[in-house]
């Protein structure tokens, strides 16, 4: 019998796209895919948010302000919850960040989610527990001003329940402890290898963290593993130009975790935690990603360049259909309301 799907999961877009392709084409692919995936019963779609061209990556991300782009898609759809991820905190005041999360979540009735962070390449002038500083000042600010506990008030009105929709991204120790202090969730990204983010879940429990944890996924799925590598094999490589060598990749490699030069795709796609396959085979390693991280929320990125769109579409269709529900975090959930 199959399992009933019970945790909530989302789809992340970063809305990345390759340099040939126009903007208007990039972002007209995305919400047909979108309108595909509230059809499919996903419960919400993440948006990145992405500043500056960089013409020697092979893609760059369309939308660099999210809230916009969410208030066009929660018109159109019926039911997919729309979120920022993440709104950059570092590009506008914390009053603007605040009076855009305000009138979005009323133009939404509240179907909407807030992810928050400082920015991988934003203020690159300055080290990481200065950024890391200055993402906590900037949220406590947020935070106050949605709270009307810093004024001049702000229209519209916040409603109260917008506190409990942020998730805040986190990597450091100190600004997990803050989140875990404030009651704010926490998020982790589509990256950075499980055993990596492993650690800032427990810090966050170990903290007193309440909210919810939040991991996500690149996922590509076909009915074998044959046809999923065939499929993906031009975006793989596409991706593996932009991830590695750099970013999270970098700091593992200088840490011992990974080698500096992997040899084979399959390798390749471990570090850049790129999980192909088919769907037993993704079942296992979403699996392995949740007991290895402890989230309590996972969503997948279905969407990269190089995809093809119609198999974009069957992927979506297949994590709905045939890994979603024989999840294990699905099936200790349904377990659980049965009992």
């Amino acid at each position: 019998m199959q399992a009933v799907a019970t945790v909530p999961m989302g789809i992340m877009n970063q809305m990345w796209a390759a340099n040939d392709v126009s903007d208007r084409d990039a972002i007209r692919t995305a919400i047909d895919e979108i309108d595909h995936a509230d059809r499919l019963g996903f419960d919400s779609v993440w948006i990145g948010e992405h500043h500056h061209v960089r013409p020697d990556n092979p893609f760059y991300g369309r939308i660099p302000a999210s809230e916009i782009f969410l208030a066009h898609i929660a018109a159109r759809t019926k039911r997919i919850r729309v979120g920022t991820g993440v709104r950059v905190l570092s590009t506008t005041s914390a009053q603007r960040a605040a009076e855009e999360m305000s009138l979005l979540h009323l133009l939404t009735d509240g179907r909407v989610e807030f992810g928050v962070g400082l920015g991988a390449n934003q203020l690159v002038e300055e080290d990481r527990a200065t950024k890391a500083a200055r993402f906590r000042a900037l949220l406590d600010e947020l935070l106050g001003i949605l709270a009307g506990e810093i004024g001049p008030a702000i229209s519209p009105n916040p409603d109260p329940s917008i506190r409990s929709t942020i998730f805040a991204a986190a990597r450091d120790e100190g600004t997990i402890d803050h989140l875990a202090a404030n009651g704010i969730n926490l998020v982790v990204g589509q990256a950075e290898m499980p055993h990596v983010q492993a650690p800032y879940i427990s810090r966050y429990r170990a903290s007193g963290g309440k909210g919810r944890t939040r991991g996500v996924r690149l996922v590509f799925v076909a009915p074998t593993r044959a046809e999923a590598l065939e499929r993906s094999a031009a975006a793989a490589q596409s991706y593996f130009r932009l991830m590695l060598g750099k970013g999270y990749h970098k700091q593992a490699v200088e840490s011992g975790a990974a080698p500096a030069a992997p040899q084979t795709d399959a390798e390749k796609r471990r570090l850049a935690s790129f999980i192909v396959g088919s769907p037993e085979e993704v079942v296992a390693e979403l699996d392995a990603y949740v007991e290895t991280t402890g989230v309590d929320q996972l969503d997948v990125m279905v969407q990269i360049p190089g995809l093809a769109t119609e198999d974009v579409r069957r992927s979506m269709a297949l994590v709905q259909q045939e890994v979603r529900p024989f999840l294990a975090i699905n099936r200790n959930a349904a377990a659980r309301s049965v009992a």
